[in-house]
């Protein structure tokens, strides 16, 4: 699939795998006021991104933060093409990798949502639950009026009477990409301090925190994780960073209007 282009609500335009996505995607982004969860985006931070998507949290901390340096990675193909294309666009110090962060070097299987590019997973019941949800909200099932209104904007909502529409929508292939730690890819762009690591990966967040050695996370000071895989899930990473010195707070995402057991997690140093 082909990278096209959309317009974000500010007017500026940005790459993206599909125009439809990006406008829940910018909403749920800048809506966060990561302030108000005890996080503090420094203005020349090294901040790392993993499971960037197409690069639009990458933008709103270039937004906020001008002089900021950052590590974007993201493995699916055509997302990683839209976030080099975006990368570029906003300038400064952004790095773009083709990569995903797991818990060892390697490679693995990904399923690949070419109609929902932001769904795409390497934990397939998470991305099952995660594509009922959204299937949820766009047939108005559970969603708040801001949300609805998110969804009608993007177009999508006036193409559901399309039936294959609908078909192609939910439809995966099947993706092989690398793995790296934390560890190694901190080594190899020589990373002295994370001012924020953020981790969205539809599931896999777990796997990329085992992937942190504990030489590393006193120099990790805070976190945004997004959890896709219910509560049992968001307790353990709420204690495993606890037990790392986080302090910790807890927020439903926008997707779990529609049932989809998804929520943020943000952590800080005392």
């Amino acid at each position: 699939m082909s990278v096209g282009m959309t317009t974000l609500p500010d007017g500026r335009k940005v790459h993206c795998v599909n125009d439809y996505e990006v406008g829940f995607g910018w909403h749920e982004i800048a809506s966060d006021d990561l302030t108000q969860h005890g996080l503090n985006l420094p203005a020349d931070g090294t901040y790392v991104d993993v499971g960037a998507n197409i690069g639009l949290f990458c933008l709103r901390l270039r937004d906020l933060c001008p002089a900021a340096r950052i590590y974007a990675f993201e493995p699916m193909p055509a997302a990683f093409e839209a976030l080099q294309h975006n990368a570029a666009s906003m300038g400064g110090d952004v790095e773009a990798c083709r990569l995903a962060l797991g818990a060892a070097p390697g490679q693995a299987e990904f399923d690949y949502y070419p109609a929902l590019s932001a769904l795409s997973t390497g934990d397939s019941a998470a991305g099952k639950n995660l594509a009922e949800g959204l299937r949820n909200l766009l047939f108005g099932q559970g969603a708040s009026e801001d949300i609805r209104a998110i969804i009608d904007s993007t177009g999508a909502h006036e193409k559901l009477d399309e039936e294959a529409f609908i078909d192609r929508l939910f439809q995966i292939e099947s993706v092989i990409a690398d793995v790296e730690t934390l560890d190694n890819v901190v080594a190899r762009y020589g990373i002295e301090t994370i001012d924020l690591l953020k981790i969205d990966t539809e599931g896999q967040e777990l796997s990329v925190l085992d992937g942190i050695g504990e030489a590393l996370w006193p120099r990790i000071q805070q976190l945004l994780v997004e959890v896709h895989r219910g509560p049992e899930e968001l307790r353990t990473i709420r204690t495993m960073l606890e037990e790392h010195g986080y302090n910790t707070a807890a927020q439903d995402h926008p997707m779990a209007q529609g049932g989809a057991p998804v929520s943020h997690i943000y952590a800080h140093r005392s």
